[in-house]
């Protein structure tokens, strides 16, 4: 093999020349390098041609690597000719709208390793942001963001869904370096509401009894109440998963303590949730979280209870346990924590009457 270099002879496995340490190549030479940007053409090992081009740039450990995209010929001048082609095939795209980024989103492992209930939230984000899913991402201001999030979610949680999808639809725009930062960041949300740690009483959980003797709905309040179920669980329990003559289903999600664990089923509510399973395909619970939440207030204003959130029945669930005398590692471990202290700081709210029978006891 004669080098393009120096020009002498070398022995037909060179790598490189034994005269001026030139690297060598089947030809003789190094491949021909055009003008930036203008791709490479070289001969493979097998005889034919291989066409490249750097289609960008990724960090790998710390270094700095390229992206090509390669074909291969027999023909050296068709790989030449191919060039602009693969080119103009692969060049960067200017913009991309929401569409295609929620399409790319949900078939990605990140989401495919959200919960259930984190997907259902995304997903009435998702229906939120659908009258602007054909706009580019890159023409979006972020007054086009903040007026959207305004239009469409008026309280703190469901806007929060929203910044949260748009977030990750930003974040695969800019790996695909078709913008430059994340505009969700400077949007406003509305004020976070403060956690009302309450419990419902003995008196309120009678009158929701008293409701569902013509209110059906008021049946998943009740069963969220004896089974401590949080909103997200009522909403994955599967029907092949309701075992009442055996007095238990399974269910839960949040924690690895709280996944899918065997929930014990009071008697008296055992009856509520027979009635609440008739007529349903799959779930015990076949409705949108819009539609539960708009329900569910609309009971408590009806039946004239507290303005309190669904999570008021897993309180009860505790406190009601833990006045009762139960074992703390029992009411940890149906509740679904890994430890009592989890539950007593969170969960148990013991009211003043229970206190004081308790100091009055003391002799």
């Amino acid at each position: 093999m004669v080098c393009r270099k120096c020009h002498r002879e070398n022995p037909a496995d060179a790598v490189y020349c034994c005269y001026c340490r030139a690297k060598l190549t089947l030809e003789g030479r190094r491949p021909r390098v055009r003008g930036n940007k203008q791709g490479t053409v070289f001969k493979t090992n097998d005889g034919k041609y291989k066409a490249e081009v750097v289609v960008g740039w990724y960090m790998e450990e710390g270094k700095k690597k390229k992206k090509v995209k390669t074909k291969i010929f027999t023909k050296k001048a068709d790989a030449v000719a191919a060039l602009p082609g693969l080119l103009s095939l692969y060049e960067k795209p200017k913009d991309i709208n929401l569409h295609d980024l929620h399409e790319e989103y949900i078939t990605s492992k990140a989401y495919e390793g959200l919960s259930a209930s984190q997907r259902n939230k995304l997903t009435y984000a998702w229906n939120r942001w659908q009258p602007m899913e054909f706009r580019g991402i890159a023409t979006l201001t972020v007054a086009d963001l903040q007026e959207a999030i305004d239009k469409e979610a008026i309280t703190y949680y469901p806007a929060r869904d929203m910044k949260v999808l748009m977030s990750h639809l930003y974040n695969i725009a800019i790996r695909r370096e078709v913008i430059a930062y994340n505009k969700t960041e400077y949007v406003d949300l509305p004020e976070s509401p403060k956690a009302k740690r309450e419990s419902w009483t003995v008196e309120e959980v009678a009158a929701l009894w008293e409701d569902y003797k013509t209110n059906a709905f008021t049946g998943y309040i009740l069963i969220m109440c004896y089974a401590g179920l949080r909103y997200g669980e009522l909403a994955t329990i599967r029907l092949e998963n309701i075992h009442l003559a055996e007095g238990y289903m399974i269910g839960g999600i949040k924690t690895e303590a709280g996944i899918d664990r065997e929930i014990p089923l009071a008697a008296k509510i055992r009856p509520v949730i027979l009635a609440m399973s008739e007529g349903r395909r799959e779930k015990l619970l076949e409705m949108n979280e819009d539609r539960f939440y708009e329900t569910y207030w609309a009971t408590i204003a009806r039946v004239g209870l507290r303005n309190l959130p669904p999570q008021t029945c897993r309180h009860y669930y505790f406190s009601r346990m833990t006045a009762a005398g139960i074992q703390g590692g029992i009411i940890a471990e149906v509740g679904g924590h890994a430890d009592y202290m989890t539950t007593l700081k969170n969960y148990v709210r013991i009211p003043l009457s229970d206190k004081l029978a308790a100091v009055n006891s003391i002799e």
